[in-house]
């Protein structure tokens, strides 16, 4: 069975290869879903360290900060304390699954043994917080309580002298179990050193002597030595599940027929070993549902094999005794009067009335209750009948083949989905936003509240400022390095048009207008009061006519290759997408919609395509939906890729 935490060994491999990495970076930021915390921390392996107590702490690819996670009162106290201090140190304490990291003059301890916690400690040694508070015989883990560590294994068993190695573990039924149990090493550890030694597993302790004790501890060395290389392998059992990892490679376990994945990294091993191990109920059902119909496929296809094979050996014998008529006319008469006693009878089954014949070196069924004939017939029908029986198994293997095939579509559709999901976003896309056919960005608030914020906080004097002629209009801002053009500022100007009340007054076109970010003020004249998100525009405005209130919404992909929902004018749509449609106002709601497009965006597609659009989340659809619409169009883009802005 799987373990589902990481080993001591582990932990000292970790600490020691990528943990040595860490000392003198600096914390960026810290989030929490769950008991599973994320430090963005940038080494050459990556830049989100995933810590879940009680399981695993390593440097993940898989799993990052998005819109998705939520904010844990953990991750809070952490980001108050240490974000933005720098890592002193990593190290493991003793030889056990407890791993410390000194923050300036704090310190968080992650505690990956059965009911750990991370616990972050200041400098005198008190809790500030904890991932869960939990109490035990010996020890106490809660806030502002001196920080108790739990009983910890202290020796490393390679640094042991033969002599104490054989004193610790004597008494033992076998040396692996003593290494085991007497030295706490992993199994799969005790079970490689054990291999390297060439000593038999089931070789007794007391049988062992100071040479094999010291062949024991150079093989621990020996390991020890290839976990500081900084690699990672996976072992997967016969029916391709994954059953361990580990920093070396385990030839013991190959030596047995088992199979192994080596990675570059060990972090990039344990993500993937975890991600295999730890997935969801929904995702564990179905892995599990999969491995069993692979392996009724495989029963399947042997028994076809085995009844196809024993069907056409029946039709052979029965050839043979047609060709062969009056020598088997002769047998038969034998065995009829003598039975068993005839010449080449291997075996008699009086019950069913056959004998088994060797005849020349063929082995023959022959049915001696009636005449030759229907002896022969009588073999031509069983053959038949396992003919019947193997294409039932064959028909049955195509049915599983298809079953598997949805399955394995869904396993591929959830991958995807949970990529999408991790997909870094960028700061923009909490607001309404478009990038320009010349790369310049235009963002719009989505309420109030943020286009109050978006002047406040974006706003530079060159920027452009743009309104649609309307009351109850997104504020958007494009980022202006002095170079944005007439046709960037009609383009922008679809996002201020789309998601302003014209769309729901059902307007077909309506002017906008644009102006420099000097002239746009939140102090009214004297006397008069300026309503949250309204603004006083000094000077001239300048208009652009008849901006159609429509809007056109693509699926591009960033560099990841991963879907980003997009909108804007159709140059600049068509350009990134893959495909991409145009959305008037209209009766159908933005759920339903937003359906729709998933729908009928995946049957335009590629299949791997198609697997991106429907693995896209509706709401990030809907968000970018101005209201009830209808689809105008529907069109495959040039698919260049996700465009990234210029002019901030």
């Amino acid at each position: 069975m799987a373990r589902k935490s990481m080993s001591s060994f582990d932990v000292y491999s970790w600490v020691n290869t990528t943990g040595g990495k860490l000392r003198g970076k600096r914390i960026d930021n810290i989030y929490q879903e769950n008991d599973v915390v994320l430090m963005k921390v940038k080494v050459d392996v990556g830049n989100i360290m995933l810590v879940e107590p009680a399981k695993r702490v390593y440097f993940t690819q898989r799993i990052k900060p998005s819109q998705h996670f939520k904010e844990g009162n953990f991750a809070l106290l952490m980001r108050k304390y240490t974000r933005g201090l720098r890592i002193r140190d990593v190290y493991q304490v003793g030889f056990d699954r407890v791993v410390k990291i000194d923050i300036g003059d704090f310190s968080f301890v992650v505690e990956l043994l059965p009911k750990g916690s991370g616990v972050l400690l200041d400098k005198n040694g008190i809790i500030i917080g904890t991932t869960k508070s939990v109490s035990f015989k010996d020890r106490v883990v809660r806030p502002k309580t001196s920080y108790v560590a739990p009983s910890i294994i202290r020796e490393r068993p390679w640094d042991l002298t033969g002599e104490l190695l054989i004193e610790k573990i004597k008494g033992y039924r076998d040396v692996v179990r003593g290494l085991i149990l007497g030295l706490s090493i992993p199994g799969e550890v005790a079970e490689e050193v054990t291999y390297l030694a060439g000593l038999d597993k089931g070789l007794g302790p007391e049988r062992l002597k100071m040479a094999d004790a010291d062949t024991l501890i150079n093989s621990m060395r020996g390991i020890v030595k290839e976990a500081l290389m900084g690699k990672g392998y996976i072992s997967y059992s016969e029916e391709g599940l994954p059953i361990q990892v580990t920093p070396f490679m385990p030839r013991s376990f190959a030596e047995n027929g088992g199979n192994f994945v080596e990675y570059s990294s060990f972090d990039a091993a344990l993500d993937d070993y975890f991600n295999l191990i730890l997935k969801g109920g929904v995702e564990q059902r179905l892995e599990a549902e999969r491995s069993k119909l692979m392996h009724s496929i495989e029963e399947n296809k042997l028994l076809y094999r085995k009844l196809m094979e024993e069907a056409e050996d029946l039709e052979k014998q029965a050839e043979i005794i047609g060709e062969n008529y009056p020598e088997f006319s002769g047998i038969l008469a034998c065995l009829k009067a003598n039975g068993i006693s005839c010449r080449g009878v291997l075996k008699d089954n009086r019950k069913e009335r056959y004998a088994i014949i060797d005849y020349n070196g063929t082995k023959i069924k022959l049915y001696y209750d009636s005449t030759l004939d229907k002896a022969i017939v009588r073999l031509y029908r069983e053959a038949g009948e396992l003919k019947s029986k193997s294409k039932r198994a064959w028909k049955s293997i195509g049915e599983m083949e298809t079953k598997l095939e949805e399955i394995n579509g869904k396993i591929m559709l959830g991958e995807v989905k949970q990529r999408i999901r991790n997909r870094k976003r960028e700061w923009y896309e909490r607001y309404h936003w478009t990038i320009t056919k010349n790369c310049y960005l235009a963002i719009g608030g989505r309420n109030s509240d943020q286009n109050e914020s978006l002047v406040r906080k974006y706003l530079r004097d060159r920027d452009i400022f743009i309104h649609a002629d309307i009351h109850g209009s997104p504020a958007v801002i494009v980022f202006n390095d002095g170079n944005v053009g007439e046709e960037d500022l009609i383009e922008a100007s679809k996002i201020a048009v789309a998601y302003s009340k014209a769309w729901k007054a059902g307007i077909g076109s309506i002017d906008a207008y644009w102006v420099y970010g000097d002239q746009v003020s939140k102090s009214p004249p004297s006397g008069e009061y300026l309503v949250k998100g309204s603004f006083m525009i000094y000077g001239r405005k300048n208009f652009i006519n008849h901006v159609e209130v429509s809007i056109f919404i693509g699926v591009a992909l960033d560099e990841e290759s991963l879907p980003v929902i997009i909108s804007g004018s159709e140059g600049s749509v068509r350009e990134q997408s893959l495909i991409y449609a145009k959305i008037v106002p209209g009766s159908l709601g933005q759920k339903d919609l937003s359906e729709k497009l998933k729908r009928e965006f995946s049957k335009n597609l590629d299949r791997d395509s198609q697997l991106l659009i429907l693995g896209m989340d509706e709401e990030e659809i809907i968000s970018r939906l101005p209201g009830k619409s209808s689809v105008s169009y529907i069109k495959k883009g040039e698919n260049k890729g996700l465009k990234r802005p210029r002019g901030i």
